[in-house]
């Protein structure tokens, strides 16, 4: 590929473009209210071919490393051209090497038989196997691509001081942040909650990472670890090395590897895969995969999008209430039948949340004659128009919370807030998905049916897709015979 692409930076809300030689993690610009996550556009031109090929060419002779395999479009890459790019990898992943015992390889996708004969499901189940990954899940991919950003602004600036990182964490965002951060040689403090789990933390002090608990203010409504976060953010000045697109937008780009190694096996094995479900919490994973896939198929490196459907747990669900409201302002806005009420935000959320839990249930066969509305309409002004007031009023679908405490075997994914929320959404409209709320048995079983019917070793958190897929199936959304991919990414460290 002669020509790099083009690339910026684009901020929905603003309707502005950046350039990202500038070092920008977030929309300078952001206001409450708006969507204010940047975007990273990458126009290929002339060059889309000889970039499609050349991956093609590259995974078909064994390349195996994700940050070199799929970096065309890398921003990182673009700043610093390929040459200086690769050198830079090349010191970091020795460094990973040498202090972690394994750099980014692409993981195995793993053919669930077992799991398919147990669950009698005649159709062909893909797993993707992130327990196998730098420090154990899919998150440090993400902070890898952030530290390959901070590395090309870094190097471009040689004289400016080497910043403070921050994130925020139940687990395993900080693990991977962690890693990676002592690889790149920087101070990282992680927020996390009072009641982490002790080996997290030691790990995390073992990787010289700073420590700060807090526990949940029945009173202030959001994470209080994501507001720590944001405090130290705002004012001591150090930077968001965060699994959230609105605090970091270049944490996806490394968590598009993720989807690309999975669009490239999915490839080799022939199989028509038509759905995949995705576990959910602050949204980086869904975003990351679906960005991934869209890129694919403006290269025309895929054929098509499978459906995809996402779920959060019944102990907190702020995706699911998004996606439920966006639906409802399609139904009205095209004169399309509709049960349940406009959300008030004045009034007291519980009674609330219990009805739209209950219709997500009660009222499947509905929003399935929506969703199928809005996949066939999604290039139309009919689901365009609400996709637009979503950028503009963001609070309208989207906010913190405000429920009984998040609670969930699944304690990863209850985030909050569902920051990279508006591109999964979009996603799983076009497609004729949509997005479940898992009950806690099926989340308890999912987990127990990997553990015995597999031979990974994956935590609750990372085979909620399985739950989702189980539930999704017993509901008619997703039939047995479908070839399916799910994400199992978590290591169980209390098994392991």
């Amino acid at each position: 590929m002669k020509r790099a692409p083009h690339i910026t930076l684009y901020c929905p809300a603003c309707g502005r473009g950046y350039d990202p030689s500038g070092g920008l993690l977030a929309c300078p610009h952001r206001r409450p209210g708006a969507e204010h996550t940047l975007r990273r556009l990458t126009a290929f031109g002339p060059s889309a071919r000889a970039a499609a090929a050349h991956l093609r060419q590259s995974w078909q002779a064994g390349s195996r490393d994700p940050f070199r395999l799929f970096s065309a479009g890398f921003a990182s890459r673009a700043l610093l051209g390929r040459p200086a790019y690769e050198a830079v990898l090349d010191e970091l992943d020795g460094r990973l090497q040498e202090m972690e015992g394994t750099g980014f390889r692409v993981t195995p996708l793993v053919e669930g038989q077992r799991l398919a004969r147990a669950l009698a499901r005649p159709g062909r189940l893909l797993i993707k196997n992130e327990t196998v990954n730098v420090s154990g899940s899919h998150k440090a991919r993400h902070l890898m691509g952030s530290l390959l950003y901070l590395e090309a602004i870094r190097r471009r600036r040689p004289q400016a001081p080497r910043p403070t990182l921050a994130i925020y964490s139940c687990g395993n965002a900080a693990l991977g942040a962690a890693a990676v951060a002592r690889a790149g040689g920087f101070d990282l403090h992680a927020f996390v909650p009072q009641e982490v789990d002790p080996l997290v933390e030691k790990l995390l002090h073992r990787h010289r990472t700073r420590v700060h608990k807090y526990g949940r203010d029945r009173e202030a409504a959001g994470d209080p670890c994501y507001l720590a976060f944001r405090r130290a953010v705002e004012q001591k000045g150090w930077l968001p090395f965060s699994c959230s697109g609105n605090d970091n937008w270049s944490n996806i780009e490394g968590g598009e590897t993720l989807g690309w190694e999975a669009l490239m096996q999915v490839a080799e094995t022939g199989l028509d895969v038509t759905a995949t479900v995705i576990q959910v919490g602050g949204g980086a994973l869904g975003r990351a995969i679906v960005q991934a896939w869209q890129t694919a198929l403006a290269l025309g490196l895929a054929q098509r999008l499978p459906r995809i459907y996402a779920c959060q747990p019944e102990g907190g669900f702020p995706f699911v209430r998004a996606y439920l409201l966006l639906l409802g302002r399609i139904a009205v806005r095209n004169g399309l039948a509709w049960d349940l009420p406009p959300w008030q935000h004045d009034s007291d959320p519980g009674p609330q949340l219990a009805r739209l839990k209950n219709f997500s249930r009660s009222g499947a066969p509905r929003i399935r004659r929506v969703a199928d509305f809005a996949r066939r309409h999604f290039d139309t002004p009919a689901v365009g128009q609400v996709l637009a007031e979503a950028v503009t009023r963001r609070d309208a679908f989207m906010w913190a919370w405000d429920g009984a405490p998040p609670r969930s075997l699944a304690h990863g994914i209850l985030d909050d807030e569902t920051y990279d929320w508006l591109a999964l959404a979009a996603a799983i409209l076009r497609t004729g998905g949509r997005a479940e709320i898992i009950d806690e048995t099926q989340i308890a079983r999912a987990h127990g049916l990997a553990r015995a019917e597999t031979d990974m070793t994956p935590c609750a958190t990372g085979t909620s897709g399985l739950a989702g897929l189980l539930q999704l199936t017993a509901a008619g959304d997703i039939a047995p015979v479908e070839n399916v991919v799910l994400f199992f990414t978590g290591l169980d460290r209390s098994a392991a």
